[in-house]
């Protein structure tokens, strides 16, 4: 399917959204308060954010506070790099990604943001569609079997719903860490082949469009008008041998 317009996008939470369900019949405002902390939420999609004090040791060896800081919690997830010969499969899915409203602002870009009270335009701004593998945080429980074929049975169930990628020799090749700094946990990392294509079948909450095998010519130009700039991909691309 083609994608030239606007299909999503999000807006400043305010009071009528705690009153909304979505079409699903789920709380369209689903993050709760932790069991401990101020100011810390999570929700039933594995996700939390935690707002933290970072502290460092003085010369005395006593903590000593600097900063507070929000850090991002998930439970486990899967990135699927799934290949046919040279090429490599990725999904179209609909982020909240835009372009800096003042790019000419530098160093000054939050103050304006604050002062000029953009962040409404700024929000409404998002929405593009971007490439990226196939990945998803892992539901079930990993008690059943060991950590590696827990993860590669999961990458299989993403491709598969995201994709419609029936994968064989998939292998657990290493984890990243999207950013250190806000996120606690990496995330695993799956190379596999793509056996057949079938018709995918997303969740209800997510916005997938096309998918695509892609050479690595075709990624470079990808990246270059600015549709293909995943973190995540790039660097399960790299633990698998492959690079732009």
């Amino acid at each position: 399917m083609s994608r030239d317009k606007r299909d999503g996008g999000m807006v400043l939470l305010e009071e009528p959204h705690f009153d909304q369900m979505n079409p699903w019949g789920q709380p369209v405002v689903g993050w709760l308060p932790t069991s401990q902390g101020v100011g810390g939420i999570q929700n039933h999609r594995g996700w939390a954010m935690l707002r933290t004090v970072l502290w460092k040791l003085d010369e005395g060896g006593n903590p000593i506070p600097l900063y507070d800081q929000p850090v991002i919690v998930e439970k486990p997830g899967a990135i699927v790099i799934a290949t046919v010969g040279d090429r490599i499969g990725l999904i179209q899915s609909y982020r909240m990604v835009a372009e800096r409203l003042m790019p000419e602002s530098g160093n000054d870009y939050i103050r304006r943001l604050q002062s000029e009270e953009r962040w409404g335009e700024l929000v409404e701004s998002t929405g593009k569609w971007m490439w990226e593998a196939p990945r998803g945080l892992i539901d079930g429980d990993p008690k059943e079997m060991d950590a590696e074929a827990f993860v590669i049975k999961s990458a299989k169930l993403e491709a598969a719903e995201e994709a419609g990628f029936r994968l064989k020799g998939a292998r657990l090749v290493g984890r990243v860490n999207v950013n250190p700094t806000f996120y606690l946990h990496s995330q695993w990392v799956v190379h596999a082949e793509i056996e057949s294509v079938g018709d995918a079948k997303p969740e209800n909450l997510e916005i997938i469009g096309d998918k695509r095998l892609f050479t690595m010519d075709e990624l470079r130009a990808a990246s270059i008008d600015g549709t293909f700039d995943d973190g995540l991909t790039l660097a399960g691309m790299a633990l698998c041998g492959m690079s732009l």
